[in-house]
């Protein structure tokens, strides 16, 4: 009997909303934004079941994946086709997505330089718009996830409407999990009882540092480096309540010019907290508000990569591989083999 392949579950199990109410089926740099619907213009039956929604699915299942940035997909590149789901993956899905990724939001409290050069706060009208919108168009889309993603472009414990989103999700389905995407700075126990979120409702958290001392955390977020001992009172408190509940705890790197030396230290910091290490590499048109140059490291052009090249041969960063970006992993590799 012929083996069957493993293949991407993504397109059958999860969606990702964005500000402009489109959906994919993953991160839009990873499938050269193939867009299933949009919230504002359809019906979640009409969204996750659409035509092109469908011709992807056939395709995946064909193992046809040109739909798909391959080399910008880590899972494709490593094949870590692993879903927890026993999803009976079909062109039409009967079943509503399984996992639900808020991406709209952007307000945050800290402007760091990874993703924007300002502070971004909702004015008092795109607040009252967005909190309209909850129980019409967002909370419908979880009525069958085990998983609520928030948020990737903001901050879920900085930003007032996604604070507002948690709680009633929380409340309308009480057996949905969460996963939290955020800065760290307010992800300590102060929120999630204010939010009426306790460790075993967390699947997972994923703080975005991009440092492992202070100082360069004060080159990435400003007064980074009087906010950083908070920072790292909530990774130990983490890594405690982790111990207690388990969950699923990732510290995340973007590599540019001013961390690239650090990388090292940041896979033993997260060591020392009990948190898997994430290196992904610096792109200024992934920018949510883009001014700085010159920060991508990675481009052979740069005049700082060959000191890159030189922290990527520490064979520490070959602890967690397949939490490494494809572009530097292809960099570590090739150093490995000089």
């Amino acid at each position: 009997m012929e083996e069957k392949k493993a293949f991407c579950t993504r397109p059958f199990e999860e969606i990702e909303i964005h500000h402009t109410g489109e959906v994919y089926t993953c991160c839009p740099n990873w499938n050269n934004f193939y867009s299933i619907g949009n919230i504002y213009e359809h019906t979640i039956d009409e969204v996750w079941n659409s035509e092109k929604a469908q011709d992807l699915r056939k395709r995946i299942l064909n193992n046809d994946y040109s739909l798909c940035d391959v080399n910008a997909c880590s899972y494709c590149r490593q094949s870590l086709f692993l879903s927890p789901f026993n999803t009976k993956c079909t062109q039409r899905m009967e079943e509503y997505p399984l996992i639900v990724k808020f991406c709209y939001d952007y307000e945050c409290n800290i402007a760091c330089t990874i993703c924007r050069d300002r502070m971004k706060k909702l004015s008092d009208t795109e607040l009252e718009t967005l909190n309209s919108k909850i129980d019409t168009f967002f909370l419908p889309f979880l009525k069958s996830a085990k998983t609520l993603i928030i948020n990737s472009y903001g901050d879920p414990f900085g930003s007032r409407h996604s604070r507002l989103v948690i709680q009633k999700a929380a409340k309308m389905y009480p057996d949905l999990k969460f996963d939290f995407h955020t800065n760290g700075i307010l992800c300590n126990e102060a929120s999630f009882k204010n939010l009426n979120i306790t460790p075993k409702r967390i699947e997972k958290i994923r703080i975005s540092i991009h440092a492992a001392t202070a100082e360069t955390y004060g080159k990435i977020v400003p007064n980074g480096e009087l906010l950083y001992p908070k920072l790292m009172d909530n990774l130990r408190y983490l890594s405690k309540i982790r111990k207690e509940n388990y969950f699923q705890f990732y510290i995340h790197f973007v590599v540019t010019k001013l961390n690239y030396k650090e990388m090292p230290d940041f896979v033993r910091l997260a060591q020392e907290v009990g948190a898997i290490p994430c290196f992904w590499e610096f792109r200024q048109e992934n920018c949510a508000y883009p001014n700085i140059d010159n920060h991508y490291v990675v481009n052979p052009e740069h005049p700082l990569h060959q000191d890159l090249l030189k922290v990527l041969k520490d064979p520490i960063l070959l602890t967690y591989k397949e939490n490494i970006s494809p572009v530097l992993l292809d960099l570590i590799m090739k150093q490995k083999e000089i």
